[in-house]
């Protein structure tokens, strides 16, 4: 019976053995279908289009795509370049926005694009040399106001045409991140090293509001108001009351660097580096209950 029992035990090991080895073997073999596995190295900004909520917008170190109906990111770009900051608009009549460098190097100042990604132009340089924006945002009411944090620290600058013109302004600390109230234009909040500032002048004047001594790596607005923010050691937050209370939402594994919002449908796409390091992309419900993998380097 000791003999049958061994060989039985032995039996179950090989079956278990063959089962493990096929699941690993499944899991190593890329799909030749649907793979989300995406030749992208740090994804700096994401936007959904103001006419069709069903295009999301992925702004990469190197290059740019679009994400379809959930479907797998496709590059889209046909000249190469670092988009260090997008942000798609609010406003179906305006042009996708962003700032980084050429891949010939050095910055390109702001940038739009009339064609979803594929060409680029640039609008302004800004400074001399040209602006490297890392923090970037529009307004929802006036889509002639953007807001720009050279990554440099050379300034925050404001254009109220389009990029035509531009002020420099006044602001509280090195900005991660940018957010204009899409009820009042005049109502902005910056995140930095040091937690979340809030103006009530287009940056004028600037009071502390919440998270001292924390990182803020990504804010955003959806089309109700509800401000959602990236903070250091709390992970996704919410505020419903222009940043007087917050919300802690549940945690993922993403430190996320940028978020952008399928308002009539509750959905939050976020981006940003999971805790493996690898760069990715998630369709979520406002809530962060469920989500889905848009696009991952992992394995790569």
């Amino acid at each position: 019976m000791k003999g049958k029992s061994k060989f039985l035990i032995l039996i179950g090991v090989i079956i278990i053995g063959i089962g493990i080895t096929v699941s690993f073997n499944s899991n190593d073999q890329k799909p030749t279908t649907d793979t989300r596995t995406v030749e992208w190295r740090h994804v700096h900004g994401i936007g959904v289009d103001p006419t069709d909520s069903s295009i999301l917008y992925i702004a990469t170190h190197g290059d740019f795509y679009q994400s379809r109906s959930g479907a797998p990111p496709v590059k889209v770009d046909k000249v190469r370049a670092d988009y260090m900051a997008f942000n798609a608009p609010h406003d179906k009549n305006s042009p996708l926005y962003a700032s980084g460098h050429p891949s010939s190097g050095g910055n390109t100042g702001l940038i739009k694009s009339t064609d979803g990604g594929m060409t680029w132009q640039q609008v302004a340089k800004v400074l001399e040399p040209a602006v490297d924006f890392h923090a970037m945002t529009l307004s929802n009411s006036d889509p002639n106001l953007i807001l720009g944090f050279d990554s440099g620290g050379r300034g925050l600058f404001k254009t109220i045409d389009a990029g035509n013109t531009w002020e420099n302004l006044a602001y509280p600390e090195y900005i991660s991140a940018l957010a204009i109230s899409p009820n009042d234009s005049q109502l902005i909040f910056a995140g930095t090293g040091n937690g979340i500032f809030k103006s009530n002048d287009v940056g004028i004047t600037w009071n502390y509001i919440a998270y001292e001594g924390l990182t803020v790596s990504a804010m955003n607005f959806d089309d109700q108001g509800i401000l959602f923010a990236s903070v250091d050691t709390f992970g996704l937050v919410r505020s419903d009351d222009l940043g007087v209370t917050w919300e802690d939402l549940p945690d993922i594994d993403l430190t996320v660097t940028s978020i952008a919002f399928d308002s009539p449908n509750k959905i939050l796409y976020v981006g940003g580096f999971s805790s493996g390091g690898f760069q990715e992309v998630y369709k979520l419900s406002y809530d962060v209950t469920s989500y889905e993998l848009i696009g991952t380097n992992k394995g790569l």
